[in-house]
């Protein structure tokens, strides 16, 4: 795929999160051929002017049915009744490579009446959108005045030194709640490739990131060709002043050898909070996979790990130490002290190599998912060790108060297991009962045990 086409090949559902929406303020979609648009148009720029409590979600989008006609008087009016409203927290402008799409001027007569807006909580943007820096600029006081803005999300807009220096101005000192901050797709016009690929424009997006006041929780910095060494620049920046960032996607960028060592660097760092890393589709091969999961061995904070569409084998080597990595069966010790808080690798979480490890990881409680691990890969060694008395502690943890703990599916894994060791080792589980009369009996276990009833 050549850069042209890489370009308008960009997904412009990453914004579907505002959108037209009923009373409940639930979505509300529309038919386009549907002879009710007008009137549905109508309806929600009624609800937008009486500023309706419950529509809270608005994307501008020319699919949508009350996208105005190419008209500015019609646009500034449209304007004009977002910047008087004070219940819409998410706004999506998004334009379009083809097909209808809002001019320059539309824009401009948009904007013109959005900074006056200042209940706005979320603010996404999707180009081509020539006009947006005329509203992105240090004098517009939506920036300063709008304290409930903590999103701020670009995309497939083209940049240059100019536009990303005022990015730096708005952020830097203007928007003083700012959380989560989307570059994403973003094109360089003055070098002609994707802002990954431009050092100098990267450099003033490390810049921003270095000067704010206060570390982010969400970063989104997909489709930008980021590559070493601007990953590692990246990463250090993150590591430096960033260190509460729980979010980081870096989706469809280019991961080499050297780009997952920095990133293992970030995962083994005690004092970074991260929770959420997407890789979708980096070119991340088998050893890249090796490196990642050793950099978790002792990573408590990461639960949910995207590695869709990556060039590691399904069953191979990079996999296996994924499965290492959530359960060393080796010994006691160390499937204890297994890697229990990544839940999601988001491909393949039914193949039976992690699948099941991961169902363990899904409960909130570590101790018992430790235990659950210990008993279901070392019954026979804990018994030898510990003896009878551990028995009625093993069915405890896996008993029905723990359903939250312990997936069905797992439940039964485990007491199979300790049935199979009943089975197999009868005069452990023998003992000398006395009745009434002085008569003693033995009595086996695994006659209770042959009754028990495993539902699937």
């Amino acid at each position: 795929m050549d850069d042209h086409s890489r370009r308008q090949h960009i997904d412009y559902s990453y914004h579907s999160g505002g959108s037209s929406l009923n009373d409940e303020g639930s979505a509300a979609s529309y038919d386009d051929d549907d002879d009710d648009d007008s009137s549905s148009s109508g309806d929600i720029l009624l609800r937008l002017e009486q500023n309706d409590p419950h529509l809270t979600n608005i994307c501008l989008h020319h699919q949508d049915p009350y996208f105005p006609e190419n008209n500015d008087i019609e646009w500034f009016f449209l304007g004009h009744i977002l910047g008087n409203n004070t219940h819409i927290a998410d706004l999506s402008i998004l334009n379009s490579f083809d097909g209808e799409a809002i001019s320059t001027t539309n824009e401009r007569a948009l904007y013109a009446g959005l900074e006056h807006n200042r209940s706005i909580q979320n603010l996404h943007f999707t180009g081509p959108l020539p006009g947006l820096f005329g509203f992105v600029h240090p004098s517009n006081q939506f920036w300063e005045e709008n304290t409930n803005l903590v999103q701020l999300d670009l995309n497939g807009l083209e940049l240059g030194r100019r536009e990303m220096n005022t990015l730096y101005s708005i952020i830097t000192t203007k928007t003083k709640n700012l959380i989560s901050f989307g570059i994403t797709h973003c094109w360089s016009i003055d070098a002609d490739c994707f802002l990954g690929e431009d050092d100098g424009l990267f450099s003033i997006f490390l810049r921003t990131l270095s000067n704010m006041d206060h570390s982010l929780k969400r970063l989104e910095l997909q489709g930008n060709t980021i590559g070493f060494p601007s990953l590692n620049k990246l990463v250090r920046t993150i590591r430096r002043w960033h260190p509460d960032l729980e979010e980081l996607n870096l989706q469809d960028n280019i991961m080499g050898y050297f780009s997952c060592c920095a990133l293992a660097s970030l995962l083994r760092d005690p004092t970074v909070r991260l929770s959420c890393l997407d890789l979708w589709s980096c070119s991340i091969n088998d050893d890249c996979a090796l490196l990642l999961a050793d950099a978790l061995r002792h990573n408590n904070s990461l639960q949910f790990v995207n590695l869709r569409d990556n060039n590691f084998t399904v069953g191979g080597i990079g996999w296996k130490a994924f499965s290492t990595l959530l359960c060393n069966k080796t010994s006691i010790v160390e499937t204890f002290s297994s890697n229990h808080t990544l839940k999601c690798l988001g491909v393949s979480d039914d193949d039976l190599l992690v699948g099941p490890l991961l169902s363990l990881n899904l409960s909130d409680d570590k101790r018992a998912v430790a235990m659950n691990k210990v008993v279901k890969f070392h019954l026979g060694e804990l018994l030898a060790i510990v003896g009878l008395k551990l028995l009625p502690n093993i069915m405890t943890s896996v008993g029905a108060n723990q359903k939250h703990s312990c997936h069905e599916s797992c439940r039964r894994d485990l007491l199979s297991a300790m049935f199979s060791i009943v089975r197999n080792t009868p005069a452990l589980f023998q003992y000398v009962n006395s009745n009434e009369e002085g008569n003693q009996d033995v009595l086996d276990i695994t006659d209770g045990l042959e009754k028990m009833t495993f539902h699937s």
